[in-house]
């Protein structure tokens, strides 16, 4: 797995890529916006470590621009850790948030947790069982982390997006506390306040919904939740990997 770490701070840079390279990641590093794009623009990392301050651009701004492009995950890493912070880096889909200074072991366990949530394995060759959700006109593919329209089209999810919305739909029609869900996707493990999940259903509805601000498929339940208004079809079927996915250090 390549990860770009993208940081002004030297001394950061330093221990982050040791500890890195130790763990079996291949690793790259930037000290600046025009440095991060060039990178990218060289070979498309499979998880990005992105510094909230740097000295020619806002991490925030570059979220965003990665967003636009793709799907890649993203840790968000700063030296303030506020809830504006952390709010903004959901609306603009990082996939984890980590305030400096960090405990180097924990970095790397988060940095596996998303990669998993983002990269499920498969064996060359090997039977496997796919497991889908199709409800409304989606499909939701819980083998692959896929969420894509009937007709095949594909609609990119970050992980924490793509676990909120397998939570709602393996629990069609029944309101889900903004508690639970949190329990069920994990997200506590950084964003431990009720505003991550409406910012994630947010993001979620403009991506499924005709019309975001009047919702019809994710409704709000009043001083309840959130639930899924729709019938949920639940299909298993086995298929043969065509390729396989890296294996994550251990």
């Amino acid at each position: 797995m390549n990860i770009l770490l993208v940081d002004d701070d030297q001394d950061l840079r330093g221990m982050v890529m040791t500890l890195l390279l130790r763990d079996r990641f291949e690793a790259r590093e930037a000290e600046s916006a025009a440095e991060m794009r060039k990178l990218m623009g060289e070979e498309t990392p499979d998880l990005v470590l992105l510094d909230v301050r740097l000295p020619d651009a806002d991490g925030f701004d570059l979220l965003r621009e990665i967003r636009q492009e793709s799907a890649i995950p993203v840790i968000m890493l700063t030296g303030v850790d506020t809830p504006v912070d952390r709010v903004l880096g959901l609306e603009f889909g990082a996939d984890d948030y980590i305030c400096k200074p960090f405990e180097p072991r924990e970095l790397v366990a988060r940095i596996k947790t998303v990669l998993r949530r983002s990269n499920p394995r498969e064996e060359v060759g090997a039977d496997v069982e796919s497991v889908t959700l199709h409800f409304s006109d989606y499909v939701l593919d819980l083998t692959h982390r896929r969420l894509m329209r009937e007709t095949g089209e594909d609609i990119e999810l970050t992980s924490g997006e793509f676990d909120l919305l397998r939570a709602l739909a393996e629990a069609p029609n029944r309101p889900l506390t903004r508690d639970r869900l949190l329990d069920l996707t994990r997200s506590r493990e950084w964003s431990p306040f009720d505003r991550s999940v409406d910012v994630l259903i947010g993001r979620i509805r403009k991506k499924l919904e005709s019309d975001p601000a009047h919702p019809t498929l994710i409704k709000t339940v009043r001083t309840v939740g959130y639930i899924l208004a729709s019938k949920v079809e639940r299909r298993g079927a086995r298929t043969t990997a065509n390729a396989a996915s890296s294996s994550l250090p251990a």
